[in-house]
């Protein structure tokens, strides 16, 4: 049997659907969906039932759904128990983060941890969905909000509020809403749909027209820069106005700013790893920092079960 052929079925039954876990895996539907065929005919039973509304489990399935899953966490045990285990300042240290994060602050900060440690390569990924950790997709993320997964530590790095934005040439095109009524009357610049479904999104992005929601992406990048190319009113982040100072923020009066916590979050099982956590300490502070000179003074507290931040790493 296939192992990578089981790994694909796995995510597919995850993400319930081909187009999610092509995304997700980063190949193209048509090359799973071959896949998904291929190891259908090679047991021959089909493995998933192809609904309107996505896939769902057949009763084969169902069958092998559990023991894909064993055979998962036994491979991840023998990686972690290698890697735990894994003393020397050199290696790959994978981390994830946002995309303004990730594409601004940790290049920047990459040619002094290099000169701090010559041997540990870091290998980058810029996601707006959160990578697993505990499945190893990830050694450390840089997240917005608390993680939900246990077997995880994490440290408060600050905040990042988010709020309406719109360039000078569209105000005086277009003028400026005052409250969240007036929003129809505005075009728009939308996100992700993960993110548009977060309650404080939705409560402001469904005042526009659909017709007038102008342009919508799953980069924040390209979300600024149509803002500041006069396209329409968009989300914009507090972190990101040094790059965009003459954006102009959009105050409603009966909506609040989105303020999120930023965490920076790690294995608790391989944190004694040598070059992780020297990774994961020197992001640890810069980054805290940074937040601090930027955003202000941040109140950085424990939550249930979160690893008191100056142990974090040990």
């Amino acid at each position: 049997m296939d192992w990578n052929a089981l790994k694909l079925f796995k995510m597919i039954a995850d993400c319930g659907s081909l187009s999610a876990a092509s995304r997700r895996l980063n190949i193209s539907q048509p090359t799973l969906s071959r896949k998904l065929v291929a190891l259908e005919e090679s047991l021959d039973s089909q493995l998933f039932q192809r609904l309107p509304k996505g896939l769902v489990l057949t009763e084969a399935g169902e069958k092998i759904i559990s023991l894909v899953e064993e055979m998962e966490e036994k491979a991840l045990d023998v990686e972690k128990a290698v890697t735990g285990q894994n003393k020397r300042l050199e290696g790959t240290v994978r981390l994830t983060t946002t995309e303004y994060i990730g594409t601004y602050w940790v290049p920047e900060l990459m040619a002094e941890f290099h000169e701090q440690y010559p041997g540990i390569s870091v290998d980058l990924n810029i996601d707006m969905a959160p990578r697993d950790l505990l499945r190893r997709e990830a050694d450390i993320a840089v997240r917005l909000g608390y993680p939900k997964q246990p077997d995880l530590i994490a440290r408060k790095l600050g905040v990042m509020a988010n709020y309406l934005a719109a360039s000078p040439a569209y105000i005086e095109k277009h003028g400026l809403p005052r409250k969240l009524s007036d929003i129809k009357d505005h075009l728009g610049i939308g996100l992700e749909e993960a993110i548009m479904h977060h309650p404080d999104v939705w409560k402001i992005f469904r005042m526009f027209e659909p017709i007038k929601m102008v342009f919508t992406s799953n980069s924040m990048l390209a979300n600024y820069e149509a803002v500041s190319q006069g396209l329409g009113i968009g989300f914009f982040s507090d972190l990101a106005h040094e790059r965009y100072p003459d954006l102009v923020e959009v105050v409603l009066e009966d909506a609040e700013p989105l303020v999120l916590d930023v965490w920076l979050v790690t294995h608790a099982d391989i944190q004694h790893n040598a070059r992780i956590r020297a990774l994961y300490d020197f992001l640890a502070e810069k980054l805290a920092v940074w937040f601090r000179t930027r955003s202000g003074p941040v109140d950085i507290k424990e939550k249930p079960g979160m690893a008191e931040p100056s142990r974090a790493a040990e």
